[in-house]
C-alpha cells in the first residue's frame, strides 16, 4: 500500500515531465509509478492505461497554456509588441524548464498516427499557439497575412524548441523572439 498523499495533479506533472524527456512509447507506466513514489496498480487507480495518462498530460499542458501563458496574447490593455515579448519570456520560461522538449512534438513524431486519438489534441494545441501570434500579428497586418506569419512562427518556433534541447541553451529561442519584433515592427512583409 502507498503510504504518501498523490493527487492526480502530481501524477500528470511527473509523467508530463517524463513524456517530454523521454517521449511517448519510452515512457513507461511503471516508470511513472515509481516517479511518483506510488506502486503500479494505484497509478492505475487514476488512469486506466498509458494512452488515457498521456491524454490527461495532454489537457493539463493546454489548459496550463492557456492560463499562463496564451493569455498575453490576448490582453488588449497592452501593445502588441508588449505582448509579443510577454508570450515569448512566458514560453522561453516554460520550455528552459528542465531541458526538456514538447511533450506535443514527441507524440506527434511517435504516436500521432499510431494513437488516432492524439490528433485532435495535437491539432488543437499547434491551432492554439497560431491564434495567439495572429492575435498579436491583426494589429499591424491584414488577417491573411497575420495567419499566415502565425502558422510560420509556429513551425520556426518547433524548430527552436528542437534546438535548445540538443543545444541546452535557449538561445534559438531568443532569436526567434528578435526575428518576430522585427516582423512586428516592419511594414515590407508580404505572403509568399
Amino acid at each position: 500500500m502507498d503510504t504518501h498523499k498523490i493527487t492526480t495533479d502530481m501524477i500528470l506533472s511527473a509523467a508530463a515531465i517524463l513524456f517530454r524527456a523521454k517521449g511517448y512509447h519510452e515512457t513507461s507506466m511503471n516508470e511513472v509509478a515509481k516517479t511518483c513514489k506510488i506502486s503500479v496498480p494505484c497509478l492505475h487507480h487514476y488512469f486506466l492505461d498509458k494512452e488515457a495518462l498521456a491524454l490527461a498530460v495532454m489537457t493539463k499542458v493546454q489548459l496550463d497554456f492557456d492560463k499562463y501563458i496564451f493569455k498575453y496574447a490576448y490582453d488588449k490593455d497592452l501593445a502588441p509588441a508588449t505582448r509579443l515579448a510577454n508570450l515569448n519570456s512566458a514560453i522561453e520560461n516554460f520550455f528552459s524548464i528542465e531541458n526538456s522538449g514538447c511533450v506535443y512534438v514527441n507524440f506527434v513524431i511517435e504516436a500521432m498516427n499510431s494513437v488516432p486519438c492524439f490528433a485532435g489534441p495535437i491539432y488543437h494545441y499547434f491551432r492554439s499557439f497560431s491564434n495567439a501570434y495572429r492575435e498579436i500579428f491583426i494589429s499591424a497586418f491584414e488577417a491573411n497575412l497575420a495567419q499566415s506569419l502565425a502558422d510560420d512562427f509556429v513551425s520556426d518556433l518547433q524548430g527552436a524548441l528542437i534546438m535548445t534541447r540538443v543545444t541546452g541553451t535557449t538561445l534559438h529561442l531568443r532569436r526567434l523572439s528578435m526575428r518576430l519584433f522585427r516582423v512586428l515592427e516592419s511594414d515590407q512583409i508580404s505572403l509568399v
